[in-house]
């Protein structure tokens, strides 16, 4: 498997301050994906923005891993209803016009 695309869950916990254990709950909890190459625990680059932002949440706000992932589902939701607002409203456009 190619690595190019990869970081090590151990040197993402280090470069941003935060347990390894908590990378690992969010992991189980599906909020991101890790994959394992050569025994060794690896994010893919395109998971590591939403990642960032989850850390942001436990560690600036205090928040425990329970409750980032309840923050996370609620931002899902919100961001799937901007999505069928603006679909909705781009089908309406067309009626009115």
């Amino acid at each position: 498997m190619r690595t190019d695309n990869l970081i090590t869950v151990s040197d993402f916990c280090v470069f941003h301050n935060v347990e390894y254990t908590f990378v690992d709950y969010l992991a189980d909890a599906g909020l991101v994906k890790v994959t394992a190459v050569n025994q060794i625990n690896c994010i893919p680059i395109d998971e590591i923005q939403k990642l960032e932002r989850l850390v942001r949440l436990h560690n600036e706000l205090d928040i425990n891993e329970p409750g980032v992932a309840t923050i996370n589902n609620l931002l899902q939701k919100l961001e799937d209803m901007e999505h069928e607002m603006s679909y909705l409203r781009s089908k309406l456009s067309l009626y009115e016009g």
